[in-house]
């Protein structure tokens, strides 16, 4: 299974739907850059602070993910 299909079949089980985004911001190179520095939040935030009690369920990860590929909903 590729990591695109398992994306797809975390967003049929769990019901994820990706947030919307204008098209400039899915434009390669931006995108990029986008879940890049999401990745570090997200890190910041499991790492201290109020994350740090919380459980991860993966949907950040997956998240990121749909960005990095452009796969968030029109604005």
């Amino acid at each position: 299974m590729t990591d695109f299909e398992k994306w797809i079949e975390d967003a049929r089980e769990w019901h994820w739907v990706m947030p919307a985004a204008p098209l400039w911001k899915r434009l390669p190179g931006i995108r990029h850059v986008r879940a890049t520095w999401g990745g570090i939040q997200v890190q910041r935030w499991y790492a201290a602070g109020p994350g740090q009690i919380g459980l991860r369920t993966g949907y950040d990860e997956w998240v990121l993910f749909g960005i990095w590929h452009g796969l968030e909903r029109p604005a």
